[in-house]
């Protein structure tokens, strides 16, 4: 598939929406071959044209720049930029022409809940609801689900910014599953770089031990951070707990697979202070668990859970994926009862995104024509139970790829928002981060900076003596 574009600065944000579209097709530019559109770009209007045969419909889209300035709403003035009104006529033209509306407008970046909770403080949440359905053309059940989130949020996000959280990475899983495309590697791969890993993780935390001072929240995540064995797991807590002293923040660890956890990880847990733990079951259903390679079946992490509870876990969240392969309905709203069985203070419910280096991508075209058709139904059930439980959305993301071009969402009982996941959505604090393929972010006021580590292990571990100099250069300048 082809386009023209007149004004290359455009380019990256047109491709990236069409792909909404057109998730399987190979879209370029190249102005020597026929374009199905055509979008050219003036200084007082710009036009977008559908050039392919098969369509009978409206095939032109054109506005003129200079009506950005009056609003139709007489209470607020908004100017959307030239790419917000572009991707606007796009979504017009090729919802028409493929008959795919997306429920999410022309946002296309990972943070909806961010730009509703800038409206809402600039606008209010009347006017803010106005914006993002009229243009940001978001569906108005998005918006608000969105201003439901920003109302609980605002909560959380309330006092002094002046604190900061702290992200721990443990890249290593006992299997791969076949949709996971995050950096996580299988420790039978690893050898000496997974026995080496602790100490050097250690080390670069105690020459930061700075950042283990007046924290918000402290993260370890993955990969399976449970997949270490119980001497270098109940080492690192250790580490951690003396590195920020007799703080009581929320300290989570993202234990994920119930075939990773032992009643010897969960008392160093309890003993150093973990207070929230996740455990992910992703479907409630044994044979969908044995097609995408997960170590454990619904009866194991129920006997996890309830191990988990009798050693005093007060706070156990959850992750479940819509979309699995397979799945229907009926087998998203099975496992989301019996999950609630369970009473989880809180569920992540996200749906499948398909990425590159993930297996289930081999079979991707198929995949996507079943899903589709189902994806809509399963958030529909997802969030009428979780209504109907008492269970509050409280913070959202959104993927690349994701079927159906949908969204990800945590819910939680009252008062069981986790602090960090509000954090990393809204980017409104700092976060330091610690292992291979960390992320740090350092927020001064509107300014945000991501400083990477290396995704690779043996990367991370060969120049671990750089990457300590390179992080203390970045959170002093």
């Amino acid at each position: 598939m082809n386009i023209r574009i007149n004004q290359t600065q455009y380019s990256t944000e047109v491709l990236s929406y069409l792909k909404v579209f057109y998730p399987l097709e190979k879209i370029e530019i190249n102005l020597n071959h026929q374009p199905l559109y055509e979008i050219t770009i003036g200084s007082s209007y710009i036009e977008v044209v559908y050039c392919g045969q098969d369509y009978s419909g409206e095939i032109r889209k054109r506005y003129d720049l200079e009506s950005k300035k009056v609003d139709e709403n007489q209470y607020i003035t908004y100017s959307p930029k030239e790419t917000i009104i572009l991707k606007g006529m796009l979504y017009d033209l090729c919802s028409k022409v493929t008959g795919i509306v997306p429920t999410w407008g022309v946002l296309t970046g990972i943070r909806p809940s961010k730009l509703a909770y800038k409206l809402y403080e600039d606008y209010g949440q009347q006017y803010a609801t106005l914006i993002l359905e009229k243009n940001y053309k978001v569906n108005s059940n998005k918006v608000k689900l969105l201003m439901r989130i920003v109302e609980v949020q605002k909560h959380f996000l309330a006092d002094a910014l002046s604190l900061h959280s702290v992200y721990i990475g443990i890249p290593f899983c006992p299997t791969r599953c076949s949709y996971c495309s995050f950096t996580s590697h299988e420790i039978k791969t690893q050898g000496m770089a997974y026995t080496q890993y602790v100490d050097v993780l250690i080390r670069e935390m105690e020459a930061r031990k700075e950042a283990f001072k007046y924290l918000r929240s402290i993260y370890i995540g993955g990969g399976t951070p449970t997949s270490l064995t119980e001497e270098d797991f109940d080492k690192l807590l250790c580490k951690i707990r003396e590195l920020m002293g007799d703080q009581d923040v929320e300290f989570t660890v993202e234990a994920g697979r119930a075939d990773t956890i032992t009643e010897n990880k969960l008392l160093s847990m309890r003993r150093y202070g973990v207070n929230r733990i996740s455990i992910n079951p992703q479907t409630m259903q044994d044979e969908t668990l044995t097609n995408i390679g997960r170590g454990h079946n619904v009866q194991t992490f129920v006997d996890c859970v309830q191990m988990a509870r009798r050693f005093g876990f007060d706070y156990i969240n959850m992750d479940i994926i819509l979309g699995l392969p397979g799945e229907k309905v009926s087998d998203v709203e099975d496992t989301i009862r019996k999950i609630m069985k369970l009473e989880p203070e809180s569920l992540t419910i996200h749906t499948m995104a398909l990425k590159r280096g993930a297996r289930l991508i081999q079979d991707e075209k198929t995949y996507r024509k079943l899903m589709n058709d189902q994806i809509d139904g399963m958030l529909q059930i997802s969030q009428k139970i979780m209504d109907e439980a008492g269970y509050s959305a409280y913070y959202l993301y959104r993927q690349k790829n994701m079927i159906g071009n949908y969204e990800n969402v945590g819910y939680c009982k009252e008062g069981y928002g986790c602090i960090y996941n509000i954090h990393t959505m809204e980017e409104k604090e700092s976060i330091v981060a610690f292992g291979a393929g960390a992320i740090s972010k350092k927020v001064t006021g509107d300014r945000l900076v991501r400083k990477d580590h290396p995704k690779d292990v043996k990367t991370y571990l060969d120049n671990i003596d750089e990457i300590i100099t390179a992080n203390k250069l970045f959170w002093e300048e």
